[in-house]
Formats: C-alpha cells, sequence, structure tokens
C-alpha cells in the first residue's frame, strides 16, 4: 500500500493536531487526482464519499448551520 494516504482512507490514525476541513477537502482531492496509478477503485469510491461529506459539511457551516 505505498504511497497511498492511510489517513485519508480511514485505516491509520490522525495526528494529534486535527486538519481543518478546508485541509481535508485539499488533501482529498489531492489523493483523488492520483487516481488509479496509487488506488483501487474501491479506494477511490471511498475517498470521493469523504470528499463529499466534507464539501457537504463545509456549506452548512458557512450557513450558519
Amino acid at each position: 500500500m505505498s504511497g497511498k494516504n492511510l489517513r485519508l482512507l480511514g485505516i491509520e490514525e490522525s495526528p494529534a493536531r486535527q486538519p481543518s476541513i478546508i485541509d481535508m477537502i485539499r488533501d482529498l482531492e489531492t489523493e483523488i487526482d492520483r487516481g488509479m496509478d496509487v488506488y483501487t477503485p474501491a479506494e477511490l469510491a471511498r475517498l470521493e464519499a469523504n470528499l463529499s461529506e466534507y464539501r457537504e459539511l463545509l456549506q452548512l457551516l458557512l450557513q450558519g448551520g
């Protein structure tokens, strides 16, 4: 599994400092762009689902709740 971001796949624990929602969205977009050279279709689907959830959460926060 070399080269994969295991934190974004939910396999590895996050560091003590939690990234912001914006950082998570950026990280997910970057990893998704790496595509099938690095990730399996199932892993890409998981990353895309996570990205969608973070974008929805950000929209809710920006709208005030």
